[in-house]
């Protein structure tokens, strides 16, 4: 009996912080509603109402309702927030947004009992500072823990229905699809008109506030989840609890309707989005281009964009894969064919993200970052191909392919003289077209200094270029050490010894 009411104990206490993640997370959206980008009016009231409301449903098993200055303080607290709706005063309204918030906090701390000092105290100040330092901003990486615990499956949680599941894996998804399709219409003008037109249905809604508007609902989510989870835990179970999250953390399994839910809408994105990107490869997305916006330029934007959701790509396969359940054939097979799917949607960005990067180098020259990215989307192409396999071949492990091709690209990288390939790209592109970066060029390594001698051939020969040569021709004339002889230095001194300059 004991251990049935410890149990039972331990499951109220988790429901408890998923209400909380959840009313906390409602509260952050409506801080989004009433306060981005607009200004101050009735909002602060409707908030501080809304706040309360949260507040005092999660801790109404604790807070006990009776006449003492905690419970005095709500009226001078809807009085200055009534203000922004009753007046326009700018010197109250500054001074009134610092005010309430410290008000609430005092308020908060009182009606839960959880002021170490009398309210009339000076030292009642310090309780203010530990309600705005530690209990609002020291539980923060308590809500992530309680979103993944969540997630976990045990053997009692089996007679949750398939529609809890799906709308929890709705709710996982929305953030999530706010920073992929962010980053999409970022990358893709066509795919931003596309957007834009289903969203023009829906009202006025701009894609490009989307990240700072979501950036925007999880710190208030985080900080009021912080804040009212001080009090409903004691401050001596916190490093308990989060001893807990972290063990259980690392237990966590993943409950498979729920990555289904998530990874059929990813899809259904992606799935738009490369189609999109076929038309671009096969240049046929011409008619589709928004007014003013030509081919060229449509094609050489987008690709840091695209390698940021390849790898957000790459974070949620590697973990589905991982830590998804596979309840039995049918189940098991749906996630794979979603994780493959996923792949292949990767895969496509990243061939798009290659192609725009090359457009974009033979538009305005190559560089060390811009060769080191194709150089990473190529080694991001090959980490999917392996994760492909492992989605079939659940048997093999990814850890010790990945560790062996990291250190081989590594190799390659090393061993491939990316300066002469610099060289000798920037100045196929100067024959082309007649620019040329020089002051790039001058800075780098002396294995360039063989390709860029086949300047001085030329009759137009840019004169900054070959003063850069004649001046490494007179460094490299110095004798050196034998202990610091370096063979790239000796090839570049052989070959300019041959011109006179």
């Amino acid at each position: 009996m004991i251990a049935q009411n410890e149990e039972s104990k331990k499951t109220e206490f988790k429901k408890e912080d998923i209400y909380l993640l959840g009313s906390s997370v409602f509260l952050g959206v409506i801080f989004d509603i009433l306060f981005y980008k607009k200004a101050l009016g009735i909002s602060y009231l409707l908030f501080v109402i809304a706040f309360y409301l949260v507040f005092l449903w999660n801790l109404r098993r604790k807070i006990v309702l009776k006449y003492d200055f905690g419970w005095v303080l709500s009226i001078p607290i809807i009085a200055l927030s009534s203000t922004y709706f009753l007046f326009s005063n700018q010197i109250f309204a500054v001074f009134n947004f610092l005010i309430i918030p410290i008000l609430i906090i005092a308020q908060t701390i009182l009606v839960n009992g959880e002021n170490k000092y009398k309210w009339f105290d000076t030292r009642f100040l310090k309780d203010i500072l530990n309600g705005v330092f530690n209990r609002a901003l020291g539980n923060t990486p308590i809500p992530f823990v309680v979103g993944l615990r969540s997630i976990r499956i045990r053997k009692s949680d089996e007679k949750h229905n398939v529609i809890k599941k799906v709308l929890f894996g709705l709710a996982f998804s929305v953030p999530l699809l706010v920073v992929v399709v962010s980053l999409l219409t970022s990358a893709d003008r066509v795919f931003e008109h596309l957007i834009d037109e289903v969203l023009s249905s829906f009202g006025s809604i701009n894609m490009s506030d989307f990240p700072l508007q979501g950036i925007l609902v999880l710190l208030i989510s985080i900080i009021v989840f912080s804040y009212i989870w001080s009090f409903l835990k004691s401050n001596d179970r916190i490093p308990n609890q989060m001893q807990q999250g972290g063990e259980e953390k690392g237990k966590m399994i993943w409950d498979p309707i729920i990555s289904i839910t998530v990874l059929s809408l990813i899809n259904c994105v992606y799935l738009v989005f490369i189609i999109i990107q076929f038309a671009y490869m096969f240049g046929s997305v011409n008619n589709a281009l928004p007014p003013d916006f030509s081919y060229s330029e449509y094609a050489r934007r987008g690709f840091f964009e695209l390698l940021m959701v390849t790898i957000i790509n790459f974070t949620l396969l590697l973990s589905s894969v991982k830590f998804t359940r596979k309840d039995g054939k049918s189940v098991a097979r749906t996630v794979r064919i979603l994780h493959s799917f996923l792949v292949i949607c990767t895969m496509v960005i990243l061939v798009s993200a290659y192609l725009r990067m090359s457009l974009y180098e033979a538009a305005y020259g190559y560089t060390y970052l811009r060769v080191l990215t194709h150089s990473f989307m190529i080694f991001l192409f090959i980490l999917f191909v392996i994760a492909f396999y492992k989605v079939w071949n659940e048997r093999i492990s990814l850890l010790k392919p990945y560790i062996i091709i990291t250190l081989i690209s590594y190799l390659i990288l090393n061993y491939a003289n990316i300066d002469a390939f610099i060289a000798k790209n920037n100045i196929d592109r100067y024959f082309e077209t007649g620019k040329l970066d020089t002051h790039y060029l001058r800075n780098l390594s002396y294995n360039s200094i063989p390709v860029l001698v086949k300047l001085l051939n030329e009759e137009n020969t840019p004169p900054d270029l070959k003063q850069y040569l004649m001046e490494q021709q007179m460094d490299l004339s110095t004798n050196q050490d034998w202990q610091s002889f370096n063979l790239s230095r000796q090839k570049a001194k052989q070959v300019l010894s041959q011109y006179k300059l």
